[in-house]
């Protein structure tokens, strides 16, 4: 009968374990977006997280750049507000801060608050490129935490 006691115990104290941490986890996620054509020079959103429910920590990005692009693509992360937050440049650009199909590692993880959101923006250095020249974003790293 003693043993059934400790079992018991222990039953009821993994239970309040579980209960209590429960919605403080960390989630790692890869968010992607389709390929979208550019809108030449003005920032356009290609993935639009304004809304989050979780701090968030943006830790690195994968994107293919399609077409015949007569400039380069540049990418920038906002606030759901749309003021930059990452890179501390103007913003990253094709061959010289990325490259099409590369996994890129940020030294330090854009952190962004619940309140503020976040999107994923690119442009072209280019106002001729349009229809048909293409940026995908085949991976963002992100951390959800709580």
């Amino acid at each position: 009968m003693a043993d059934k006691t400790w079992i018991q115990k222990l039953l009821d104290n993994i239970a309040d374990l579980i209960t209590r941490t429960k919605g403080y986890l960390t989630t790692f996620k890869q968010e992607t977006a389709v390929a979208t054509d550019v809108n030449g020079t003005t920032w356009k959103d290609l993935l639009d997280k304004s809304t989050i429910t979780k701090p968030t920590k943006i830790c690195g990005f994968k994107v293919t750049v399609a077409g015949t692009w007569a400039g380069k693509a540049q990418v920038r992360i906002t606030d759901g507000a749309g003021t930059k937050i990452f890179p501390f440049l103007d913003q990253y650009e094709q061959d010289i801060h990325f490259t099409s199909e590369t996994q890129v590692a940020f030294n330090f993880p854009v952190m962004v608050p619940v309140a503020d959101g976040y999107k994923f923006q690119f442009r072209s250095t280019d106002g001729a490129d349009g229809d048909g020249e293409t940026l995908q974003l085949n991976n963002l790293d992100v951390i959800e935490i709580g």
